[in-house]
């Protein structure tokens, strides 16, 4: 890697806050900050020359993301390029290497963070990124909510804003981890598609009996294709899944109607009010007159 200019002076328009290392660790301790927390973060428009090496690594993790212009990271023999709406997350002592681009600079907002979650929060993004800088949609309220963090610290900092930031961290985090689930996947599938589209039907015929047989022939799909795909994409069975939305069905029937429960199974096409009672404690772990009473 060629030398790169060293910087005499900050970008214009730059915002950066460093928490105090003293202040970090007492507050870094407290019970609502010990699982997330951040020790720097900033902004850096246009950064012509921004350069940072660490070849023994950083003790946090640190989040790029970029919203104009390009830059360069290096992990060890990788190279990555960062372009606008792009983000990559650069793990805890991980020697690294970051430049933004001579011709057209990055503009970067930045975090370094860390804690007990953070290695788990590391580990959300590299199941998603194949070893790559992850591209998620424009969106302002993304950009807002790193800038209204940034603003927190100008006129310092005290304990109840540090716990505040750490919990804006997990809201901004999730943001990039949890988006990147639907974004990486360029288009949704026609399966994705079919099953929404299932559980669409499931909730129009919630007081009625839906077998797989008869999804199976509104939808023109065998009943193993549509068991098969169902349980990929919603982790169960469609009957176990009709079944909960009926138990949650019955939840709201119990809170805004004087419906006894004979008349709340017998609503729901359940015919037997002794399954429709054993089914309701399965999912509630009360019956259904308990349930009731406890109301």
């Amino acid at each position: 890697m060629k030398n790169k200019p060293t910087l005499k002076t900050g970008f214009k328009g730059e915002k950066i806050n460093v928490i105090p290392r003293r202040l970090l660790t007492d507050y870094s301790k407290r019970e609502l900050t010990k699982n997330l927390y951040l020790t720097d973060i900033g902004y850096f428009p246009k950064a012509l020359h921004h350069f940072r090496k660490r070849p023994q690594g950083c003790p946090e993790y640190i989040l790029i993301y970029c919203i104009e212009g390009k830059g360069t990271i290096k992990i060890n023999q990788s190279s990555f390029q960062l372009t606008p709406n792009s983000f990559y997350i650069i793990e805890s002592k991980q020697n690294h290497a970051y430049f933004s681009d001579e011709k057209n600079p990055w503009s970067i907002f930045w975090v370094h963070f860390t804690g007990v979650n953070a290695k788990e929060i590391f580990q959300r993004f590299r199941k998603q990124n194949n070893n790559q800088p992850i591209i998620i949609p424009f969106e302002k309220n993304r950009i807002a909510e790193f800038e209204y963090m940034i603003d927190l610290f100008k006129n310092g900092i005290s304990e109840e804003i540090f716990e505040y930031s750490s919990m804006l961290l997990h809201k901004t985090l999730g943001s990039f981890i949890y988006y990147s689930i639907k974004s990486n996947k360029k288009v949704q599938s026609s399966n994705e598609d079919l099953v929404n589209e299932i559980i669409d039907y499931l909730n129009q015929h919630i007081y009625d009996t839906v077998t797989i047989e008869e999804i199976s022939r509104t939808f023109n799909k065998s009943s193993s294709t549509i068991f098969s795909l169902f349980k990929k994409k919603t982790g169960q069975s469609l009957i176990h899944f009709f079944n909960l939305l009926k138990v949650q069905k019955a939840c709201e029937l119990f809170n805004l109607t004087n419906m006894s429960v004979k008349e709340i199974s017998y609503e729901l096409n359940f015919q037997d009010p002794l399954y429709f009672s054993r089914l309701f404690k399965k999912y509630m772990g009360v019956s259904p007159s308990t349930y009731k009473n406890e109301l």
